[in-house]
């Protein structure tokens, strides 16, 4: 008697792991190689270095037709797990009078899987997948049982990995897939999982960068020939720290100039946008979400560097000290130094930040003066008064400041 029979879902599964291992490995070695920084753009240091690793990719390569072998075999098992048996004439003469594991009996050869799935699976597998199988089957066996030396690159291998997941893995998307992966890997089971989500965004970008224009629009949706942004929904589902590294991978559906709706290629998530250009001078970006340029990635009411027609630059240290309610009640403040000639023109200018369009947010700006004191060590800041929004405009509080250093700490 035949036992231990796999089931289709143990073959899906299998093949899952072993191609989420041939990505970690691969992405892996290309990640290792851009945090080198500077010394990556060693042309020599980086050619060593893509012979060292040329043993990972060779594995990582193996492994895709290990997965591939097995979703065909999940496939069959769907409709028959005897049907992957090889010639009953070969099989063990015990199983007549003892248990036999299925797994000790042979099975069909991986040249005869992709006929024996387009037999009796419909829709059957395309000539191009038959000819990707064989491609990574030859290569394969290459690898393994001869002495001749292939060359593989992080590209060749992520475009195998990203076929076979498109071909035999497609349930799921790749993202998801990922993230699921990643979630039951060993950091993550003992709770240590902040970086998660973030590290597989990473990875999605680092296989972009990897791609040709025509393949990552293909595989993964995203198209290299046009602007991209950083997702909202992404940004919300990454831990702080790890948001400015986040790559960009929400674009627009359309080139038009007014475009307002971006669709994120990683989580396909849609975002609405403004389009007006970042505050900040040196930033070309003009999309913004809730007052964050998708950019540059940073806050639009947080750029303090008005224009005026105020002589500034030159003079004493002031500190525009701006403040807002938070929620719970708490105050927020923060700071921003110019040199002025005199308090007048400080105070004109501390009105002029809350007059301005972007720092509508803020409702106080406290206006505070350094001065020297006993040493060089010490800075005094003398309060020069505050500016208030009330309901018909703003009101001037001479010589009083909502923020106090003394009592509230530094910013």
């Amino acid at each position: 008697m035949i036992v231990d029979v796999p089931t289709p879902g143990e073959f899906h599964t299998a093949g899952v792991n072993q191609l989420y291992l041939a990505w970690k490995i691969t992405i892996g070695v290309q990640q290792a190689l851009a945090r080198m920084g500077a010394a990556a753009d060693d042309r020599e240091a980086a050619d060593d270095y893509w012979h060292s690793v040329q043993p990972d990719l060779a594995n990582a390569y193996s492994l895709i037709q290990q997965a591939m072998e097995l979703a065909l075999k999940g496939r069959i098992a769907a409709v028959s797990p005897f049907l992957l048996l090889g010639n009953p004439a070969d099989w063990p003469g015990r199983g007549a009078t003892e248990p036999l594991s299925f797994g000790e009996l042979p099975t069909l050869d991986a040249s005869k899987l992709v006929k024996v799935h387009n037999l009796l699976i419909a829709p059957p597998l395309d000539a191009a997948f038959a000819t990707f199988w064989e491609t990574v089957r030859r290569d394969r066996n290459r690898i393994m049982h001869s002495t001749s030396r292939m060359t593989f690159t992080a590209g060749a291998v992520v475009l195998a990995i990203l076929r076979a997941a498109k071909s035999l893995f497609a349930d799921i998307p790749w993202s998801d897939r990922l993230l699921a992966q990643e979630a039951g890997q060993k950091y993550a089971i003992f709770g240590m999982d902040d970086h998660v989500y973030s590290e597989v965004v990473s990875e999605i970008g680092c296989a972009i960068a990897l791609l040709t224009p025509a393949d990552a629009l293909e595989l993964l949706g995203f198209d290299r020939r046009r602007h991209a942004y950083a997702c909202p929904q992404c940004l919300a589902n990454t831990e702080y720290d790890f948001a400015p590294g986040l790559p960009k991978l929400a674009q627009f559906s359309t080139k038009d100039a007014g475009e307002t709706t971006l669709r994120c290629t990683f989580c396909e998530g849609v975002s609405a946008v403004d389009r007006h250009d970042c505050e900040y001078p040196d930033c070309p970006g003009n999309v913004i979400r809730q007052n964050l340029c998708l950019t540059c990635l940073r806050a639009q009411d947080e750029y303090f560097c008005i224009n005026t027609n105020l002589a500034i630059g030159l003079g004493d240290e002031y500190h525009f000290v701006v403040g807002r309610d938070e929620n719970g009640g708490s105050k927020e403040f923060r700071c921003h130094v110019e040199h002025m000639r005199d308090d007048w023109i400080a105070i004109s200018y501390g009105r002029s930040l809350l007059e301005a369009a972007h720092l509508s947010s803020w409702q106080t700006v406290s206006i505070l003066q350094r001065l020297d004191g006993t040493s060089i060590l010490v800075k005094i800041l003398h309060p020069i008064g505050h500016w208030v929004r009330v309901r018909d405009g703003l009101a001037w509080n001479a010589d009083d400041v909502v923020y106090d250093p003394s009592t509230q700490g530094p910013i």
